[in-house]
């Protein structure tokens, strides 16, 4: 008789279980997303280095960076879309990269480091303006800006410091894009996530420094005209993070790790991201294939007043880079009791961005993925049951 009540058991509790589940997550859905219909899309779209973001109007920039090749087929590109990405322009020039200092390491890792590559990208979300940062292994005094939502752009000098440390950061494009706080008395500052790359002044020196790269932000309080660098996030061998402001102005800091296995490494801000607290090892979301090395991930916070919804991307494989998942969190990072698969097969970095409420783009989310493809989807479709 013992025997025959555990199946019914079991089941009464992963019914019950599952209940919880979609009432907690019901419950901290905004009304207006709920009544959304699930929609997801996915389309090849050839990338190696890449940015998504949304402009403040609505329009959906894709940004690639192509470094091969002679000195005239280095340059920034941008594809635009103002109808949420059902249609998208032909790519265009944002602008030609520049040469700068190659004082960088000896091993043979970065045979292109005397030209910058694609870097990161900033929505200034007080005055509309787009930012596209340009990157070796530090960074390049200069940013490119439009001014128009991304259809025409501008070379302009930046001033960006090096910590107290005396390393100069890199804006590196497998950062994803920066933030505009909107809490306290740094309300309008300008945050994006950033690294440093301890290995750039070994020239001469024939040996690696790999373990002692960090991750860390830049910030910028006059629209990023100049950018000062924070504290080391408190773990040296991470970088390519991303970071996002929750609903109590706290920042919350997402690293990958390239030295040792294990999930991802997380920080907190309260001072908007000049100084990192409270460091420990994320208990669900794994680093990324191969383990002792990690892999870029995606992070994102929907723009919803009230609710710290955050978004995770990453490979779903915990062996290779493939099948490209999203976990989703609605306690602002503390638990991920979502996730769900994307795309089966190749895929490797990815950058995330959210729709504009008051837009074509509202409620969509869109992933670029550094396999050669792109999505968009809403969080409807993500909390839908798989089949």
């Amino acid at each position: 008789m013992k025997h025959f009540f555990l199946p019914l058991i079991s089941f009464f509790l992963m019914t019950l279980s599952g209940v919880l589940l979609g009432e907690k997550v019901s419950n901290n859905v905004p009304e207006q997303i709920a009544k959304q219909k699930p929609f997801f899309q996915v389309w090849d779209e050839e990338v190696l280095t890449g940015q998504v973001v949304v402009a403040m109007d609505g329009t959906v920039l894709v940004f690639k960076g192509y470094n091969s090749g002679n000195d005239q087929s280095k340059y920034i590109s941008v594809k635009r879309s103002q109808d949420g990405g059902k249609t998208w322009t032909e790519e265009s020039k944002v602008g030609d990269m520049i040469e700068v200092d190659g004082d960088m390491s000896d091993d043979g890792r970065y045979p292109n480091n005397n030209w910058t590559g694609l870097g990161n990208v900033m929505v200034d979300e007080v005055n509309g303006d787009i930012m596209v940062f340009m990157t070796t292994l530090k960074t390049a005094q200069k940013l490119f800006r439009s001014k128009d939502n991304g259809k025409t752009w501008k070379m302009e000098d930046t001033t960006i410091r090096p910590g107290k440390d005396g390393w100069m950061p890199a804006t590196n494009g497998a950062c994803d894009p920066g933030v505009t706080i909107k809490n306290g008395s740094k309300k309008g500052r300008l945050l994006m996530p950033a690294r440093v790359f301890v290995e750039y002044l070994n020239k001469g020196k024939n040996r690696k420094r790999f373990n002692d790269l960090y991750a860390m932000a830049l910030y910028s309080d006059d629209r990023g005209k100049s950018w000062n660098s924070s504290e080391p996030f408190p773990l040296k061998g991470t970088g390519e993070s991303g970071l996002v402001e929750l609903k109590d102005g706290t920042i919350y800091h997402n690293s990958r790790t390239h030295m040792r296995p294990g999930n991802r490494r997380i920080a907190y801000s309260h001072d908007a991201g000049e100084t990192w607290v409270d460091e420990h090892e994320d208990d669900e979301l794994f680093d990324g294939p191969p383990d002792v090395y990690g892999c870029k991930a995606g992070l994102l916070r929907l723009p919803n007043e009230g609710c710290d919804i955050l978004l995770f991307s990453s490979p779903g494989n915990r062996s290779t880079r493939t099948d490209i998942t999203v976990w989703v969190s609605f306690d602002g990072g503390k638990t991920w009791p979502v996730n769900r698969l994307i795309k089966k097969g190749p895929g490797n970095y990815t950058w995330m961005a959210a729709g504009r409420q008051g837009t074509s783009s509202e409620g969509m989310i869109y992933l670029l993925a550094g396999k050669d493809w792109m999505a968009r989807f809403n969080l409807n479709w993500l909390l839908e049951k798989d089949t």
